[in-house]
């Protein structure tokens, strides 16, 4: 009998190896050192010349989606169609959904992320064995985490960092934490913040949580045994 496959964890990122981005690549490392089996998601291609030591200890596998709408368009089209057609009633929800973001706002990169998640979920989740999405920042990557959930089902969860919270559209943020499994962030103020744009939508049941290397605990935590924290993103 084949051994059960272990869980894999989907991270989507802005762009990888960001050589100023040390926290998230040392948080990678340090989940892989804890036994997580991680697959990379990245929206743009890397644009340094070169990278710090510790990303070329990650073992990670790494994707790149298409990073535009023109050049790539007919692909993005192409996998979306798909979709749709596998599952027009699931498709439609989450167009549903864009659209209404869209109005919000009037952002093209709103539809560009739904095109973005469509593509990821046709062309390079199956057979990855992702059980749970986590992305850091909670613009783009989370918008493309949360189209990915919408369409597939897999819970997601957000890192909220510094501006990517203060800058964009608190109705879209308040929107993410919503749909969100957790999130997490890195001050007190910021998650009192982002406490208090979830209170609007009633979502206390969610948790918003402070994860940074002086947190209480974090050394401890960083000795727990890895099956138990999988068990956490699968629960």
């Amino acid at each position: 009998m084949s051994p059960t496959p272990r869980p894999v964890l989907g991270m989507i990122l802005k762009g990888y190896p960001r050589i100023y981005e040390t926290f998230i690549s040392n948080e990678i490392r340090l989940l892989e050192r804890l036994g997580f089996q991680i697959h990379l998601f990245s929206m743009r291609q890397p644009r340094e010349k070169f990278t710090h030591d510790s990303v070329k200890q990650i073992q990670a596998t790494v994707d790149y989606l298409p990073e535009t709408l023109l050049k790539p368009l007919p692909r993005l089209v192409y996998h979306n169609l798909c979709l749709a057609a596998k599952n027009p009633k699931v498709y439609g929800a989450a167009l549903k959904t864009a659209c209404r973001r869209f109005l919000r706002t009037r952002k093209s990169a709103t539809l560009k992320h739904l095109l973005q998640a469509g593509y990821l979920v046709h062309r390079l989740l199956p057979a990855s064995g992702v059980t749970h999405l986590h992305a850091h920042f909670a613009h783009s990557p989370t918008s493309v985490a949360m189209f990915t959930s919408r369409l597939t089902g897999i819970p997601f969860s957000f890192t909220a960092h510094a501006k990517d919270i203060y800058t964009s559209d608190p109705r879209q943020i308040r929107e993410k934490i919503g749909l969100a499994r957790f999130v997490v962030t890195c001050t007190e103020y910021n998650r009192k913040h982002l406490r208090e744009l979830g209170l609007v939508m009633a979502t206390q049941h969610r948790s918003i949580a402070i994860i940074t290397e002086s947190t209480p605990g974090f050394s401890q935590l960083t000795r727990k045994r890895p099956n138990y924290l999988c068990r956490r993103f699968r629960s």
